[in-house]
């Protein structure tokens, strides 16, 4: 069977599902896409493997239907936000700092959540208006939290997020390291691999549950501190 056929097969099978279900076929297709991607199909025929990296990868954006603005990349933004002005980064900063000792490890990264200017951020108007602006009206999911890799050997395997963070505002705070070792790389479908560095104050935006993503291991000296804003898309874009 073509992976385009099959694409659009699971789409259809994916809008007779329950929220539920549909995110447990997301969370198949993620690990599908990011075994794949990572060398754990190794004993797969070339072809095979091809296609079913391909399949994976295109039918993760179509589970969402028309709430999924058509995409290239799943890139929405990439560089200095205007969301942000220069104090609010210093106070998004200052308090992940400040929140690294309660921040707890969630498989090879840590996590802190629930720090109020975070949140206070998350639901500000600046960002609702330019992610709006962007790919069409959008909901805050209230999930703010500060990431965490300073040890040697943390990062993400690829995979996709949860709807909670459907579109992603990804802020890197502090990177640490001379030479960077650790990178994001984003596996938009046909396309080479997009690797993404950021500079303390810039701003990735991006469909995080649509788009296979990793970020590559740290290494002994390297320290990195991001802010995650999670949105949900309720409509196409205009």
């Amino acid at each position: 069977m073509e992976p385009s056929t099959l694409v659009d097969r699971l789409s259809q099978f994916s809008s007779e599902l329950t929220t539920a279900e549909r995110e447990n076929l997301k969370f198949l297709l993620s690990m599908a896409a990011g075994g794949l991607l990572s060398g754990h199909a190794r004993t797969v025929a070339e072809p095979l493997r091809k296609a079913a990296l391909t399949t994976a990868q295109h039918s993760l954006p179509k589970l969402h239907g028309a709430l999924r603005p058509a995409f290239d990349t799943g890139v929405v933004f990439c560089g200095r936000g205007p969301f942000f002005s220069a104090d609010d980064l210093a106070v998004l900063d200052r308090e992940s700092l400040a929140y690294r000792a309660r921040a707890e490890r969630f498989q090879d990264h840590y996590v802190a959540s629930g720090a109020p200017v975070a949140r206070e951020l998350a639901l500000s108007q600046s960002v609702s208006d330019f992610l709006a602006a962007k790919v069409g009206p959008v909901l805050p999911t209230y999930k703010a939290n500060y990431l965490y890799y300073d040890e040697p050997g943390l990062g993400i395997d690829p995979h996709v997020d949860k709807d909670e963070f459907s579109l992603n505002v990804l802020t890197m705070l502090e990177h640490r390291a001379e030479p960077r070792q650790s990178e994001l790389i984003l596996y938009p479908p046909d396309q080479e691999a997009l690797r993404i560095h950021l500079d303390p104050g810039e701003s990735l935006v991006f469909f995080a549950d649509s788009v296979t993503h990793q970020r590559t291991r740290t290494v002994s000296g390297e320290a990195i501190r991001l802010v995650s804003f999670g949105y949900r898309t309720i409509g196409s874009a205009a």
